[in-house]
């Protein structure tokens, strides 16, 4: 089973090329005005131009017009949807896949995120009922995922893909390339 990487809260440029070269499936971009790691529309095609990872938009409640816009600029190939967002709404956006953190195994979206109730706080989501998910849908595992406890989650899991953000960084919104080449190293080591 080969599992995706996201590295997620990219703020940084570098940070979007070292996760990119280290062989991230997927690079996110938080837009929610309260994230510490929250990129604005006017950084969004600086910060993504050029690079060949998907790219995901993380959004919190935002409206349509909106999410068209920085899928518009950042050239986004994913939209997030990380609040309170209904089927109907996801439904409307059809310029982008969609992602939808929930444990409702029928939201209308490509994956589910399976995080903890506030996403970007480093804390676990419940890996039993993402664990049973798993099985009949494909879900995206985040919330206190580490270099250190990512294979463990993994075979406890089964998910899809893993979606890190606090668990490779300095700071919030600063990655640490060490923690994500030993990221990559201790997941990539697992599927050989």
């Amino acid at each position: 089973m080969s599992v995706k990487i996201k590295i997620c809260g990219i703020t940084r440029r570098e940070d979007a090329v070292f996760a990119e070269q280290c062989g991230a499936d997927y690079l996110g971009f938080v837009f929610a005005p309260a994230s510490a790691r929250r990129v604005g529309l006017e950084r969004i095609a600086d910060l993504t131009a050029g690079l060949k990872t998907k790219k995901v938009g993380v959004f919190v409640n935002a409206d349509l017009p909106f999410i068209r816009k920085a899928v518009t600029r950042g050239r986004l190939d994913v939209v997030q949807l990380h609040g309170d967002e209904s089927p109907d709404f996801a439904e409307k956006i059809d310029f982008a896949e969609v992602w939808k953190a929930t444990y409702q195994e029928d939201f209308p979206a490509a994956k589910l995120i399976c995080d903890a109730p506030r996403g970007g706080s480093g804390q676990f989501g419940d890996h039993a009922k993402a664990a049973e998910l798993s099985r009949r849908r494909k879900i995206m595992l985040a919330g206190g995922i580490t270099p250190e406890n990512a294979v463990e989650l993994i075979r406890k899991v089964h998910p899809d893909g893993i979606d890190l953000s606090s668990g490779v960084e300095h700071a919030p919104g600063i990655k640490d390339h060490r923690k994500i080449s030993e990221l990559f190293k201790q997941v990539k080591g697992m599927e050989s």
